[in-house]
């Protein structure tokens, strides 16, 4: 009897849910729709509708919650209703110009969701007798309790689908996907509202019946107390313990160059921000030791980093990814300040401070991806005329520049054109770094930063355009081969005569190729490390501004004995330290 009482209280909880979200539900049915559509045809181009939706699905839900909160009208509902739908296809516009659904489009995308749902917490806490760790535990349960029930069903619906495929008939493989969509796309989000309760608002006096069941869904469980008091609070304790000690021993060195460090701290304050917000309704002493001492220690640990990572600025300028990790070192700091000294009942603060950073970081023309393009661009403008390499809107190619300065144009050339900014930019040529435009245009290759035992790489390619045709009269076959140091799988069967021969290499500390007969018998070893280094011979003679880029005859090394000849043409090489790497053409004549 308990089972069905339980049972039908949670089928009510979901049809309610669903009454009280009915817009919500409509979104929700148009992702599902949309992740059909994914499944049959896998279009790239439903992304946008998909993640439109969500963002609607999400204003929605927000949506109906100031509702609840301020209002008791059904035209005021309408009308927030209204509003979510507006703002969706705004959304929409947005981003509908873009060809793509791009790295820009997915990280704005990301951080407008994730401030969509910050708000869906702290809206029911604003003026109000919940507080905002009081409504994060509310959602914090029933996101877990969601995981759980839907891994369980997801699980067991593909293991009947898969019983039926083995057992009686032959099942579509798409059905499984399609079975997780209903799961994850209504039967989870639907699910997960079901467990947030209508919180007070100006319908106070119609929810005395309600208010069992919001001060059960605010509650933090025995076992979670536990678990934040004796497992994770301790622990938290030995790793702060442990950054407290490398800040203060390397305060005066690699602290302020160690980029590993930065996100070890960002997960830290993560971390405490987190803990301090579940634990604010602990009574025992870990817990009240943990609210009392570690959002000060918080506060200097990030502000270390924070200046650490504006310092670099000056050395690489501003990405998106250092405008976000200063932006997140400032919102802890503030976390700090409020979790240090001000009441707990404030804490909804950051909720707000976080939802203001992250319509920030997203608005043009102060956005993360905006200010990291012009940052990169003026810093690459820069680096171009102290090189005198920018004359009259025109790049000119110089090789006689230093290293650093390579890499520098190098890394913001290379950021630039991840994020498809070149094409902005009258001065950069299309597509930089296709085939060797890279070299053309600023007269070297392309100088990446070196691992700490600073080697430096050596690098060779084919001049086409001086080399358009190459006399391959005499041999037998021509066999196109990408050739690494450390490859062990390289055999190639060749065909001549009727005869069957194997070409492969010998990954050990001498570089070569092995040509072996029907009976695996070596007919000839092409030492490739003597080749590679003969090229790079070579290359000291290569034209002023084209070190690297060198004609067919530079790169051709030919080596024999009285069974075999064997010339190699390189169409690209390199060499690091003891590894050696090619893509090649293998001229081959059996004599």
């Amino acid at each position: 009897m308990k089972v069905m009482k339980a049972f039908q209280d949670k089928l009510v909880g979901l049809i309610r849910a669903i009454n009280r979200y009915p817009l919500t539900i409509l979104f929700l049915l148009a992702i599902a729709t949309v992740n059909v559509n994914m499944i049959n045809n896998e279009i790239e181009t439903y992304l946008k509708y998909l993640f439109t939706f969500i963002v609607g699905a999400l204003l929605s839900v927000i949506g109906q919650h100031v509702y609840e909160r301020f209002f008791t009208k059904v035209s005021e509902r309408v009308m927030l209703m209204g509003g979510a739908i507006l703002l969706t296809a705004g959304y929409y516009l947005a981003i509908h110009s873009a060809s793509t659904f791009n790295e820009e489009i997915a990280t704005k995308t990301s951080v407008t969701m994730f401030a969509l749902i910050m708000a869906f917490i702290w809206i029911p806490s604003i003026k109000s007798k919940i507080s905002f760790n009081e409504s994060f535990m509310s959602a914090f349960k029933a996101f877990f309790i969601t995981v759980l029930f839907s891994s369980v069903l997801a699980a067991g619906l593909n293991l009947i689908i898969f019983a039926i495929d083995q057992l009686l008939f032959s099942v579509d493989f798409k059905t499984n996907a399609h079975v997780l969509n209903i799961v994850l796309s209504l039967f989870a989000p639907i699910f997960f509202l079901s467990y947030i309760p209508p919180y007070p608002g100006k319908k106070d006096f119609n929810l005395g019946d309600q208010e069992e069941k919001v001060e059960k869904a605010i509650t933090c469980p025995k076992t979670l107390g536990i678990l934040i008091s004796f497992i994770i609070i301790p622990l938290t304790a030995v790793y702060t313990i442990i950054l407290l000690a490398y800040v203060i021993l390397n305060i005066r060195g690699d602290f302020w160059t160690n980029n590993l460090l930065e996100p070890m701290l960002v997960s830290y304050a993560i971390t405490v921000i987190l803990v301090y917000i579940l634990s604010s309704h602990l009574e025992d002493k870990f817990a009240s030791l943990f609210r009392k001492i570690f959002p000060k220690i918080l506060i200097p640990i990030v502000l270390f980093q924070t200046l650490a990572s504006i310092l670099k600025i000056g050395e690489i300028g501003i990405t998106h990814g250092r405008y976000y990790a200063i932006m997140f070192g400032i919102f802890a700091i503030i976390s700090g300040i409020i979790f240090s000294f001000l009441p707990i009942r404030k804490n909804g603060l950051i909720a707000a401070v976080l939802i203001v950073f992250s319509a920030v970081s997203v608005i043009p023309p102060i956005d993360a991806y905006t200010v990291g393009k012009v940052s990169q661009v003026n810093l690459l403008k820069r680096t171009l005329v102290e090189n005198n390499m920018l004359e009259n809107g025109k790049v000119v190619p110089n090789s006689n520049i230093s290293i650093e300065d390579k890499r520098m144009i190098t890394r913001t050339v290379s950021y630039l054109n991840n994020l498809n900014y070149t094409d902005e930019i009258d001065w950069l040529p299309e597509k930089i770094f296709y085939y060797d435009n890279f070299s053309k245009t600023f007269g070297f290759e392309e100088t990446y930063d070196q691992p700490s035992d600073r080697t430096e790489g050596k690098f060779a390619h084919l001049d086409w355009e001086r080399s358009p045709a190459v006399n391959i009269e005499n041999y037998d076959r021509m066999i196109h081969l990408y050739f690494q140091g450390s490859q062990t799988d390289l055999k190639i069967p060749i065909e001549i005569d009727n005869h069957t021969y194997t070409l492969k290499n010998d990954s050990g500390s001498h570089p070569t190729l092995i040509l072996v007969d029907e009976k695996n018998k070596e007919l000839f070893r092409f030492d490739m490390k003597k080749a590679i280094d003969q090229i790079f011979e070579n290359q000291l003679e290569g034209d002023s501004g084209k070190e690297d880029m060198l004609t067919a005859e530079k790169l051709m090394v030919t080596q024999e004995n009285d069974k075999v000849k064997m010339t190699i043409l390189a169409n690209s090489v390199d060499n690091y330290g003891s590894q050696y790497n090619a893509d090649l053409f293998v001229f081959l004549k059996i004599k």
